[in-house]
């Protein structure tokens, strides 16, 4: 079933004050619109750099991100990476922002990245709220996401 884009599953979370939340499963694209990236680590061991990154999210997300990534090279260019992203924007129609720990890889062609909601840091209408996904980011800026949540209604 749809309703304003998402895919809803009715679920009960008494861990959240016994309230009823529905589970939903948002989906999009995103745009990364600037790329910082530093050497980080020492010069003796493998590439080792720290990149603060800027994005556009669009479709059932809709805000700016800021991810803040540390990433080790291999000799083959490709990499392994970790980071702490937060958006801030909407989410369906509620409204905030909210944290997001990420870990992925780069084959030396597309970026794979899962993503876990960090419990209790969201705010304002997106308090509460809880979920996992990923993102897929082929060379160059764009890439898609998802999410499924749930947040008490």
């Amino acid at each position: 079933m749809k309703l304003g884009g998402l895919g809803r599953l009715p679920t009960s979370n008494p861990a959240q004050g016994g309230g009823d939340t529905v589970k939903k499963i948002a989906k999009g694209g995103f745009e990364i619109t600037d790329w910082q990236e530093k050497p980080a680590g020492t010069s003796t061991g493998p590439k080792v750099t720290r990149a603060t990154v800027k994005q556009k999210f669009t479709g059932d997300i809709r805000g700016t991100g800021t991810t803040e990534y540390l990433m080790v090279y291999r000799p083959d260019k490709t990499a392994e990476y970790s980071g702490v992203q937060v958006i801030k924007g909407a989410i369906g129609v509620r409204k905030g922002s909210f944290a997001l720990l990420l870990r992925g890889g780069y084959d030396g062609k597309e970026a794979t990245t899962k993503w876990e909601v960090v419990p209790d840091a969201g705010k304002g209408d997106l308090k509460g709220l809880t979920g996992k996904g990923g993102f897929g980011a082929p060379m160059g800026s764009k890439g898609k996401y998802t999410l499924t949540y749930e947040l008490a209604d």
